[in-house]
């Protein structure tokens, strides 16, 4: 006799391409890339809002530039080894230091890089150059013949460039991922507080001055900056777990 067959429950079915456990195994990861990617983006785009959005009364109307100094930046930022021999003779008394190469680029021997955060060492080199530009920009403004826009955004590119070239150079991926994300905060950090300047002479900001004991304290700069740099940071962090799940997934 011919037992007719009992349904199977369908908590003990296999999965098939129409159902709902199947759909919901193949879409999650997906969903979780998308997901990344989108806080990514939304991190991203609040920091740009934040940089974009900083006011910047510290700019500087150019009339004429210092030509020297603009022959100075430019070679710098363009590893030209003959860079030494454009210092101006006046730079030492005005600045108080000579310039000095170091693994072929001229740089501030006594620089480095600030930062609350520990850096890479392979940033060093870049950094110090980094503030060999900015104290050539304060040079020039010291004769009054303050450099336009164009030579703080040189001289910020070329820190991007050597720093992003640095990581490069390891040879772990994960290594260099985690490298160029260092990298991205730095930058970030460095454009954040140029824009606010609107790229005129680098000024060292003391948040907590004031006129008179009157006066309240102004933030706006460091709120501005911390904000930006937290965005930045929950971006990073988005990044380093999708690396991180992706290596477990193919170890």
């Amino acid at each position: 006799m011919n037992t007719p067959a009992r349904p199977v429950p369908a908590a003990r079915r296999a999965p098939t391409a129409a159902s709902p456990a199947f759909l919901s195994t193949e879409a999650d990861p997906v969903h979780r890339r998308r997901n990344g990617i989108a806080l990514c983006t939304a991190g991203l785009a609040m920091a740009a809002a934040v940089v974009m959005s900083a006011p910047g009364a510290l700019g500087t109307t150019v009339t004429t530039e210092n030509a020297t100094a603009a022959a100075v930046v430019r070679a710098i930022t363009d590893d030209d080894p003959d860079a030494t021999s454009l210092i101006p003779n006046d730079f030492v008394l005005r600045v108080g230091y000579l310039p000095a190469m170091r693994d072929g680029i001229l740089v501030n021997p006594s620089g480095d890089c600030s930062s609350p955060v520990t850096l890479p060492a392979e940033f060093d080199t870049a950094c110090m150059a980094h503030d060999l530009g900015y104290d050539m920009l304060r040079y020039a403004d010291r004769l009054n013949e303050p450099l336009g826009p164009w030579a703080r955004k040189a001289v910020d590119g070329a820190l991007n460039r050597r720093i992003h070239a640095a990581c490069g150079a390891r040879d772990d991926d994960f290594a260099r991922a985690r490298c160029g994300v260092m990298a991205d905060i730095a930058f970030t950090a460095v454009d954040v507080n140029s824009r606010r300047q609107e790229y005129g002479v680098p000024v060292v900001e003391n948040v907590f001055a004031v006129a008179s004991s009157d006066d309240p304290p102004n933030l706006w700069p460091l709120a501005r900056t911390s904000l930006g740099l937290f965005a930045v940071l929950g971006a990073c962090a988005v990044i380093f777990d999708a690396i991180r799940k992706r290596r477990r997934r193919f170890s």
